[in-house]
């Protein structure tokens, strides 16, 4: 059975989010704006995985829905880490060394495959693996 899943990051500037994303050589595969043209949603994309990012509202920060302020003012990205599985792991990190990406820990490879981890702008930290005898 093939299954599939996309992670939802609330991040502060959407904009930032998808440069970064990109920068490591994800895809735009959506995106929603404001009516003043500002990207409030976006789904970046590297082969299956999706992450979309979501802008957090200041309207909605300032009491008019506290449930939701509550939620989103905790530590962006605490306790999180996202697996990306993927072939070009080598390929990836190079871009993520080049765009001076936050890397939590350096490319190596373990038991369970080859891997590096990254923290993004919003404190969200994504692992990037090639399992053990994946993508052979």
């Amino acid at each position: 059975m093939k299954a599939e899943l996309s992670a939802m990051f609330n991040v502060k500037d959407v904009d930032r989010s998808v440069e970064f994303y990109r920068q490591l050589g994800f895809d735009i595969r959506w995106e929603w704006k404001d009516d003043d043209g500002t990207r409030s949603y976006a789904g970046v994309g590297i082969g299956e995985a999706v992450i979309a990012l979501g802008r957090i509202p200041k309207d909605r920060m300032r009491g008019q829905d506290p449930d939701y302020a509550k939620w989103v003012s905790t530590p962006l990205g605490a306790g999180v880490i996202v697996t990306i599985e993927l072939r070009a792991v080598e390929k990836i990190y190079a871009k993520a060394k080049k765009a001076k990406a936050s890397i939590d820990s350096r490319l190596s490879k373990r038991p369970y495959g080859t891997a590096f981890m990254i923290a993004d702008p919003d404190g969200y930290v994504v692992r990037f693996l090639r399992p053990v005898g994946e993508f052979a």
